[in-house]
């Protein structure tokens, strides 16, 4: 009897404590001279969620969660585990963390009683012509009609995740998203691999049709969000005539081929210098000409052999006759979006890093805002995140640090969205 006494009272001041520390908290870690703003939820005391969007990190399930004595929970990683200790005073809890050798601080402050956001998750299936993708529609509780984005994705193998932190800033302040896996990403079928551009482009503008067919999107005020390669492929997807405006963030204008030298230019031009540099450089352009034009391979593979030096072929990164890059490179090195900008006649957020090595971003800036001018388009709004780079972000302020968005981000991009 008495030993279920205890176990009844165990319980209740399990729910107890589940019940103190149950909700949304938002708040910042510390480490050395950098800051991580994160948010933790909290279900009940067994659940709970860490999310931290300058990391890329969203809803990762938080491990040993322990509400009394004191709040205890983990991450686990793939190679380190971060463990957090804090003390609950009212709606705030502070406390410490640390990895091996990398202690820090934290404070969080209540901001909801509930984990559940202020929208709705539904899963989509949605496609054009050989590929059906897998979504996410992230939608306000709110009743009636709302703006609505559509994410596109940057290069590789880019899924849903990418956005997601975004996607539920905007989802929280009243606009549907939607985010979907690139082909051969997650759910969705098809191989980005050997896809084109206009592919990809085709894909951007099924996922608007599926918000304009939506009874909670006004179809009048549905946008694109593109970074980076969806940057590229922004203005094509906007030849749909849903598409009330465009958000291109760190996007290039132009062949992709020119894109793709300036990217590897830039990381040579801090390895090398001189002779090797120009040798270095020569030998990149050389395979870019060969793959964008189906070229034969045997003099560029007997350029680097006589070259004979294994730091610049390690840095080239030339991939073997084998690969799938070849046939990549030959469907879309040569692609150039000037004409699709050219047709654009919506309203256009250009966003960029200031500090891009990837893509040239006052030149990107200059030809897209010459192209909408010269062709009737003023309604073009230009922002520069100062310091930060193809990512949006800015880089740690020390070596225990975390990059984070740039000041601003995505407060702008909410706002200039709702002014549309």
């Amino acid at each position: 009897m008495r030993n279920l006494i205890a176990i009844l009272m165990c319980i209740a001041a399990s729910n107890t404590a589940a019940q103190a520390v149950a909700g949304r908290w938002e708040g910042v870690m510390h480490r050395g001279v950098s800051s991580l703003p994160f948010i933790i939820g909290v279900a009940d005391s067994t659940r709970g969620t860490f999310t931290a969007g300058d990391i890329g990190a969203m809803d990762v399930p938080l491990t040993n969660l322990r509400l009394s004595p004191g709040i205890h929970w983990e991450l686990v990683g793939d190679q380190s585990t971060t463990t957090f200790d804090g003390t609950l005073l009212g709606d705030s809890i502070s406390g410490s963390f640390s990895e091996p050798g990398h202690p820090g601080t934290f404070w969080l402050h209540r901001t909801s009683s509930s984990v559940e956001p202020s929208y709705t998750t539904t899963e989509v299936r949605f496609g054009d012509g050989d590929a059906l993708l897998g979504g996410s529609v992230l939608s306000p509780k709110s009743p009636g009609r709302h703006a609505a984005v559509v994410f596109l994705q940057g290069s590789g193998a880019e899924g849903r995740w990418a956005n997601a932190f975004t996607a539920d800033y905007l989802a929280r302040n009243e606009i549907v998203v939607l985010i979907y896996d690139k082909r051969g990403v997650g759910v969705s079928t098809g191989d980005w691999k050997t896809s084109t551009m206009e592919d990809l482009a085709a894909d951007g503008r099924a996922g608007v049709e599926l918000l304009a067919r939506r009874s909670d999107v006004d179809p009048r005020r549905i946008g694109i969000f593109g970074h980076s390669q969806g940057g590229f492929i922004a203005p094509m997807v906007a030849s749909n005539r849903n598409v009330a405006w465009i958000i291109d963030a760190d996007g290039n204008v132009g062949p992709l081929y020119e894109q793709d030298l300036f990217r590897v230019n830039t990381m040579l031009a801090k390895m090398f210098r001189g002779d090797t540099l120009r040798r270095a450089k020569t030998l990149y352009h050389e395979f870019v000409d060969v793959a964008r034009n189906h070229l034969a391979h045997a003099q560029l593979r007997a350029d680097l052999a006589g070259y004979n030096n294994p730091d610049v072929t390690d840095a080239l990164g030339i991939p073997d006759d084998s690969s799938w890059v070849w046939s990549w490179y030959g469907k879309v090195g040569n692609d150039d979006n000037r004409a699709a900008w050219a047709s654009v006649r919506v309203p256009v957020l250009l966003l960029y890093g200031g500090r891009d090595e990837v893509v040239p971003q006052q030149t990107s800036i200059d030809t897209i805002r010459r192209i909408l001018v010269e062709h009737g388009n003023r309604a073009v709004t230009v922002r520069v995140l100062a310091g930060a780079d193809h990512t949006l972000r800015l880089p740690p302020a020390d070596a225990d640090g975390w990059p984070r968005y740039a000041p601003g981000y995505p407060d702008l991009v909410r706002a200039w969205i709702e002014r549309r």
